[in-house]
């Protein structure tokens, strides 16, 4: 359990003093951290008792604001549009190059604007397209490391060897990415990462990466902790997203009331219009609960409200998701040549991306339609179909014994849903515990 690694900041303490923050949970972190005496920690707490004596009042703040945003307003926008002009012009360039351009290039690539849009950059990319995603990742890096030191740089790199780990895992390589957010917390540690919003990002990554390791207890402290440090940051978008993703955790855990009322809550707040992404995520996830719960007419509903918002979003990872979704639907609703469709499609869909597991989880829903009619024979021959499927691509060996005995039990005609139901739940397991077998 990670409890040690954020300093106490101005930030926490302003946030106890809103009432934002408990004291308890401010005396949780003192804590851990405190005991050994870190000199951040105490810079941070002077300054902040600094503060209280010597700062501004509200009243001359907000008359002097303006007129400071408005001198620099021209500056800044100009170095964001050099940074977008940056970022489009590496994205343009084949894989290959786009880092040693970094690395060649004099005064251009450089600077935190450049590092922030790649990380956004990133992770925007990660559930389509895992391998630009990390590319992306370590390019931020490499800006970050290349551009002179400012008071971002700590936050951006740790961010950036975040976002690197969060790319590792949604390519399934769970080992690097446990690296690399080990990585994150040395910077966090040593370099004075204190910023509440960069802390509850890389605890929002890192909770994603033990929920996928079935690491239940871990991901939901995890998760939590980044919940409130979204919320002390005044970034409501990014508290929702977490709490979509707790759901997740719930849901993993057949926790599915739970589940439920999590995503219900991150949907209060959150806009079609202003995260229009992030909401699809929710209501999906919402309707998927529904179903998995026997509630098949509400997730049936959900998911025609929202049929226009999907086509907003035509990317593969999108539409196979919703395609499994309508399948689940179908076949609670007793609809079982329309299930069957959908199911193989998915199931098709999933294959032609490279994703076995998920190809091999719809293969499984699609069992348990047969043998509820009792077609065994086609059973059998998805069985087979399964193992062929799985031998092409890139999946540890125990998860592929586990089909082989699936495969000699559906030969023998043994196959119940107990089993079916047994098989899934270990690979959802096993995708992120190569070493886990099958019993």
């Amino acid at each position: 359990m990670i409890l040690s690694d954020i300093h106490i900041t101005r930030e926490l303490l302003r946030a106890v003093a809103r009432g934002e923050l408990s004291e308890r949970a401010l005396a949780q972190i003192q804590t851990h951290h405190l005991e050994s005496l870190c000199p951040f920690c105490r810079r941070e707490i002077r300054a902040w008792q600094q503060e209280q004596t010597s700062a501004p009042g509200p009243a001359y703040l907000l008359q002097t604001l303006p007129a400071v945003l408005e001198r620099h307003a021209p500056e800044l926008e100009a170095r964001l549009r050099e940074a977008e002009r940056d970022c489009e012009d590496l994205l343009a360039l084949p894989w290959e190059e786009r880092l040693s351009r970094i690395h060649r290039a004099r005064s251009r690539f450089r600077g935190p604007f450049l590092a922030e849009r790649l990380i956004q950059e990133s992770r925007r990319r990660t559930l389509a397209d895992p391998g630009e995603a990390l590319q992306l990742a370590e390019l931020a890096r490499a800006v970050v490391h290349r551009s002179p030191a400012s008071p971002e740089s700590a936050n951006l790199a740790a961010l950036a060897t975040a976002a690197l780990g969060n790319a590792c895992r949604a390519a399934g390589d769970l080992r690097r990415a446990d690296e690399q957010f080990r990585n994150a917390r040395y910077l966090i540690l040593h370099e004075g990462v204190t910023a509440a919003r960069v802390l509850g990002e890389i605890d929002h990554l890192e909770g994603s990466l033990r929920k996928d390791q079935r690491r239940f207890q871990e991901a939901e402290a995890l998760l939590t902790r980044a919940a409130m440090l979204f919320r002390i940051s005044g970034d409501s978008s990014g508290t929702a997203k977490v709490l979509v993703n707790i759901g997740e955790l719930y849901f993993h855990q057949r926790h599915l009331k739970r589940a439920i009322e999590m995503v219900r809550t991150a949907l209060e707040r959150l806009s079609p219009h202003e995260e229009p992404h992030l909401y699809l995520n929710g209501r999906h996830n919402l309707a998927l609960y529904l179903a998995e719960a026997g509630r098949y007419e509400q997730a049936a509903g959900l998911v025609a409200a929202d049929v226009d918002l999907y086509r907003r979003f035509p990317e593969p990872w999108t539409q196979l998701r919703i395609t499994w979704l309508r399948g689940k639907i179908a076949a609670g609703l007793g609809e079982v040549r329309d299930a069957e469709r959908l199911f193989q499609e998915t199931r098709d869909g999933f294959l032609r991306q490279g994703i076995g597991y998920d190809a091999a989880m719809v293969s499984l829903d699609l069992t348990l339609l047969y043998l509820k009619e009792g077609r065994t024979a086609e059973v059998q021959r998805l069985a087979e179909e399964m193992v062929s499927a799985f031998e092409t691509q890139e999946v540890h060996r125990e998860a592929l014994a586990a089909l082989l005995l699936f495969q000699e039990a559906a030969g023998r005609e043994e196959v119940t849903a107990g089993l079916v139901r047994e098989l899934a739940t270990y690979l959802a397991s096993a995708r992120g515990n190569p070493e886990l077998r099958f019993r």
